[in-house]
């Protein structure tokens, strides 16, 4: 599975309740990684990715900028870019980075769009 160039991952208040409900509307829910105490979870709409919940506490907790916004107005978005480290160069001094990080070797940088967003860049992988 290719993924999208910006994927959406919304806090929710329980995991499973959301998993729950968006398949029953069709979706397919799929573990986001190996850690078994990760609730993240990819969620694909006819086949393709659709979007990503995450444990509101958990989401708090990787990106405290969030700590006080409520489950259903907060969330970050990802955009898969081709070359991290030309992207991140270019786009640093334009935005406010709040976050930088590194997963399984692979570097994230988080910055704010001027609405609040919260946006994550990586690199281009497939899935």
């Amino acid at each position: 599975m290719k993924a999208p160039a910006i994927a959406p991952c919304l806090g929710v208040a329980d995991t499973q309740a959301s998993v729950d409900f968006y398949e029953k509307i069709g979706f397919m829910a799929l573990p986001a990684g190996d850690d078994p105490d990760d609730d993240l979870r990819l969620l694909l709409f006819e086949t393709e990715f659709a979007l990503m919940v995450y444990r509101d506490e958990h989401l708090r907790n990787w990106l405290p900028v969030l700590k006080d916004t409520p489950v259903g107005a907060f969330g970050m978005f990802y955009l898969a870019v081709s070359d991290f480290d030309a992207y991140v160069a270019k786009i640093r001094p334009l935005v406010n980075v709040i976050k930088e990080s590194e997963v399984d070797g692979r570097k994230i940088l988080y910055f704010t769009t001027p609405d609040g967003h919260v946006i994550g860049v990586n690199q281009r992988q497939e899935w």
